[in-house]
Formats: structure tokens, sequence, C-alpha cells
């Protein structure tokens, strides 16, 4: 097993940022589309964009907590990899 260097580690917080950031738009557009859905009283199309939004936001969730995740390993490696130079 190789060991992560605190470069790929913040590396890793970006990408799961960006997952974030993404997962936070699409759960807005579906949440979006739900209301409009439900203003036209189509109510099986708006609970299935609810049911996507509900998804989205979970998985923004998931992908923030990653990013924290890696966002500390990449400090505690950085810390760790400056000890070891001086």
């Amino acid at each position: 097993m190789s060991e992560t260097t605190a470069a790929e580690a913040a590396r890793k917080a970006a990408t799961w940022a960006h997952c974030a950031e993404d997962a936070n738009k699409y759960a807005h557009d579906h949440e979006q589309q739900a209301r409009e859905h439900a203003v036209q009283r189509d109510s099986g199309q708006a609970a299935a964009y609810t049911s996507r939004a509900e998804e989205w936001v979970r998985l923004r969730g998931t992908a923030v907590d990653m990013a924290n995740m890696w966002a500390n390993v990449a400090g505690a490696l950085q810390l760790a990899e400056l000890g070891e130079h001086s």
C-alpha cells in the first residue's frame, strides 16, 4: 500500500468539495422542478423530483464529510511532512 502525501490528500479534499458543490446544485434544481410540478398539480412528478432532490442532499452531506476528512488528513500530513524536514 502506498503512502498518501499531503498534496494527494488535498486533491482528494478538493475533488470531494467539487462533488458537494455539484450535488448542492442538482438538489436545488430538483427542488425547483418539484415546486414547479406541484404548482401544476402534477403530484407524481413532484414526488419524483422531491425524492431525487433528497438523494442529492444526502450525497452532498457525504461529500462535505469526505471533503472535511481529507482536508484534515492533508493538514495532519503536512505537519508530519514539515516535521520530517526540520
